[in-house]
């Protein structure tokens, strides 16, 4: 999530130089991973005027150019583009300049046996736009010399933070200057709103109907007309382009900003396409496939939220708009769509059909649905503004039930004993409240504080108000205890299972086996090597992680296939996990998945045993029988039946280990023709300890 520096101080009244706004905002746990000043970035692109224009005397499509760019001599540029031409004001890259796209430096060089002292660029060389066919001419009465960022107005510092998925509410401007605003003891600004209507009542013109309230808690509308649509001012396509946005027209990219200001995902759909002047929110039953706005068709199952016209869908609920209704250039009138969807419901339908937008990604983290409304109107206000149009009188707020705020009770005794610190109430009050968590009585022994809606996903249980208090204060200001308890009667504290697995690694670590860790989810295909008694997901992020591991050879593979990749010679390594198969049912009852915990040894390549006099060899079956009867006889387990096998599916030979009839370990040669699949060559000998 990227914040512009120069949008955040038009919410908040924050003077405080940007190291000092990181420093703030890393103290609140906010990660910050980048921070960007375009000044700096766009250091020595200045504005300059070609003089002189020549052919290249060694190149048909080069040209050799005189250009004046304020720096007191007369610059010789070679230049690739068909469009250079005498009299123009371009921009200039000086010797030094770093070009934002690509990232090469500018260098004097020789291009053809010309002398080439900067670059002439294009839009796409700056990142500002797509053209590359030939250079940008500016305004002819640009001042030569002039740095570049001026005439762009990017003067800006740029912010990358990182958000967890529990902190939605940072996925905006304002929800950033909220959380400043506690760090300063100032308050943020919400932009004020107009809403202008006149004419007809909007429900004359559309109606709008939620089919399915579970999955659309909230829907507002609203609609502008006479609208022409066009490129966007230079403050707008500015400030998109400093948040990774690419500009559209003016009526996409007014729905885009207010998504980036307020947190509140917006769609506009074209009024005229909109079939029976009739809004439906509703599942996806009956229909099988939907083409999205980037032109791909998408199979859809019952429980995606669709947005529907009186004939069709015209839009994937939160995640992305239709082909049938996207706006153009002919558009006339605009409906205006700000909704709240359930979240769980967007993250199955976002997964499901692989598709993550700007959108989906905010709705699946819960957006304020106390914004919706306002969020509606503010870009209704900034299309009617940007495109010459006119709010239509009226507004839809379809709020079937709606949904009360959390109120969350927090014990004061309990927080200092956590923060291990003396919290005042008056000052738990304050540093609540101050993110707009307001105090709202007492109850038994509890202070009760009623939670916004844009926390709700994050904040509705007593540790969590205890962790927001601790944050709001400052992690540094924890004090260290002046002294430690030590207990010394330790018997409380046995764990013999954890005594006996720290043992079993310590064992294995002296024998010079490595630990591995590999992960639970793996592809079903690879299951299907092993058994059919797999567990798969319901809604895997992919198909390479759609499975629950049925045994722990498959991640080993895996991990002897990357080192033999990485230049590994030999392999002893050991793992501990979890692996899940499904129960045996009688009668056709529901399924039990159980999971169990599994060790397993792998060696695989040359042997580390080496003998003088002898050529190096590969290990064997025998070398991990051998390990893995000491680890018995160590732990003194008993075996009381062995078979052996030859040749199966996927093995050259196997052991398996009995105790009590029952199986505790099994001894794996793979052959080579199963190792094929895996793009390993050499022996790999595996033992699964159950």
């Amino acid at each position: 999530m990227k914040i512009s520096l120069n949008w955040l101080r038009k919410y908040l009244d924050i003077d405080m130089p940007v190291d000092s706004i990181v420093k703030g905002l890393t103290d609140l746990g906010i990660e910050v991973e980048s921070v960007e000043n375009q000044a700096e970035k766009l250091k020595n692109f200045v504005i300059g005027k070609v003089i002189e224009r020549k052919k290249h005397p060694n190149a048909d499509k080069l040209s050799v150019c005189k250009v004046d760019a304020g720096t007191g001599e007369i610059l010789n540029i070679v230049c690739g583009a068909p469009n250079v031409d005498t009299g123009q004001t371009v921009c200039v890259a000086l010797v030094g300049a770093v070009i934002p796209n690509g990232g090469f430096e500018i260098k004097k060089a020789k291009l053809r046996g010309e002398v080439s002292e900067g670059m002439i660029c294009s839009a796409k060389e700056l990142n500002l736009g797509d053209d590359h066919t030939g250079i940008m001419v500016l305004d002819t009465k640009l001042p030569i010399g002039t740095p570049f960022v001026d005439y762009l107005g990017q003067s800006d510092v740029i912010i990358e933070i990182s958000i967890t998925p529990n902190r939605g509410d940072l996925l905006s401007h304002l929800g950033i200057a909220r959380e400043l605003g506690a760090l300063i003891k100032s308050r943020a600004k919400d932009p004020e709103l107009k809403y202008d209507a006149s004419g007809k009542e909007i429900n004359s013109k559309i109606k709008v109907e939620i089919a399915d309230s579970k999955g659309c808690l909230r829907y507002c509308g609203a609609m502008v007309e006479n609208i022409t649509v066009g490129e966007s001012p230079e403050w707008l396509k500015n400030f998109l382009l400093s948040v990774d946005l690419r500009p559209i027209n003016n009526i996409v990219d007014v729905t885009n900003f207010v998504m980036m200001e307020s947190g509140q995902p917006l769609h506009a759909f074209d009024y005229e396409r909109i079939s029976g002047k009739k809004i439906v929110i509703k599942d996806a039953e009956g229909v099988k496939k939907f083409t999205t706005l980037d032109g791909k068709e998408r199979e859809l199952r019952n429980d995606v939220l669709l947005i529907c016209d009186a004939e069709k869908p015209v839009a994937l609920a939160g995640i992305m708009g239709g082909a049938n209704s996207e706006i153009s250039d002919s558009t006339r009138s605009v409906f205006i769509e700000s909704a709240y969807f359930d979240p769980v419901r967007t993250r199955k339908s976002s997964k499901f059909l692989g598709l993550q937008t700007d959108s989906s990604y905010r709705f699946e983290r819960g957006v304020d649905i106390d914004r919706t409304e306002w969020a509606c109107k503010r870009a209704a206000d900034l299309i009617a503004e940007l495109s010459g149009g006119k709010v239509v009188s009226g507004f839809f707020d379809e709020y079937p039930v709606k949904l009360e705020k959390l109120k969350v009770g927090l014990r004061i005794p309990l927080l200092n004993r956590i923060a291990g610190s003396e919290f005042a109430e008056e000052r738990v009050k304050e540093l609540l409240g101050s993110i707009d968590i307001n105090y709202q009585g007492d109850e038994r022994d509890s202070l009760i504080f009623e939670i916004p809606q844009a926390r709700r996903e994050d904040l509705y249980r007593e540790i969590d108000l205890v962790e927001e208090v601790i944050r709001l204060n400052g992690y540094d200001s924890i004090t260290e205890p002046d002294h430690d308890n030590i207990y010394l009667d330790v018997r409380d504290y046995a764990d013999r299972d954890y005594d006996t697995a720290l043992n079993y690694e310590n064992y294995l670590v002296n024998r010079g086996f490595k630990e591995t860790i590999t992960n639970s989810l793996i592809d079903e295909d690879d299951a299907k090597l092993f058994t059919e008694n797999y567990v798969n997901l319901l809604n895997p992020s992919g198909k390479a992680m759609n499975t629950l591991r049925p045994n722990l050879m498959i991640g080993a593979l895996q991990t002897v296939r990357h080192n033999f990749h990485h230049g590994a010679q030999s392999l002893k390594m050991y793992e501990t996990g979890s692996v899940f198969t499904y129960e045996d049912t009688v009668n056709g009852g529901s399924k039990k998945i159980l999971e169990n915990r599994n060790k397993l040894l792998i060696m695989a390549g040359n042997s580390d045993l080496d003998f003088y006099g002898e050529k190096s060899r590969e290990f064997d079956i025998y070398d991990m029988k051998g390990e893995l009867e000491m680890l018995f006889g160590k732990f003194n387990i008993e075996i009381n039946k062995l078979n052996d096998y030859y040749y199966g599916d996927y093995f050259d030979c196997r052991i398996e280990y009995f105790n009590s009839n029952v199986l505790i370990a099994s001894i794996v040669k793979f052959s080579k023709g199963f190792l094929k699949k895996f793009d390993i060559e050499r022996s790999v000998i595996l033992c699964e300890i159950c």
